[in-house]
């Protein structure tokens, strides 16, 4: 059966807020046997982004696997940091008001609040804002190698 990319991650959307996250990043391949993090025990870990704090369901960034993660981006330390991946991404807003745009366009774009999502290209150098003044949560799904580039 084929699935889209949108499915893939709604999916994952709804394994990352409903089931929890595992806490450590894991393989892409379905694990053998069901995992359920609580919230309150997801180990998010620093990014490479300010303020950012981010858990892999599997893969991750820098290990060359396709990989779905949830950020957590807190307004009051997050600073704006322009980047660029070598492979696109979905994502989808879960918590939080945010913007996303490419720096090639004439503004940041609109506001989105939970629900929102949007698919970034690859090698496109592109900028998220938290706008607070709650943190906010996205879901990402990379369908192939997930890295961050910080470009000037």
């Amino acid at each position: 059966m084929h699935i889209t990319h949108m499915t893939r991650a709604a999916l994952a959307l709804t394994f990352a807020t409903g089931l929890g996250a595992a806490a450590q990043a894991q393989d892409t391949q379905a694990p053998d046997a069901g995992i359920r993090v609580p919230a309150d025990q997801v180990a998010f870990v620093p990014f490479p982004a300010p303020g950012v704090r981010s858990v892999a369901l599997y893969g991750g960034v820098g290990t060359g696997q396709p990989t779905a993660m949830t950020s957590l981006l807190d307004p009051a330390s997050y600073e704006v940091l322009p980047h660029t991946h070598s492979h696109g991404y979905w994502a989808m807003v879960v918590t939080g008001r945010m913007q996303h745009w490419e720096l090639s366009e004439p503004d940041r774009g609109p506001d989105l609040l939970p629900g929102s999502y949007w698919f970034q290209p690859g090698g496109v150098p592109h900028a998220e804002d938290c706008l607070g003044p709650e943190i906010c949560q996205v879901f990402v799904v990379f369908d192939a190698a997930a890295d961050f580039t910080p470009v000037q």
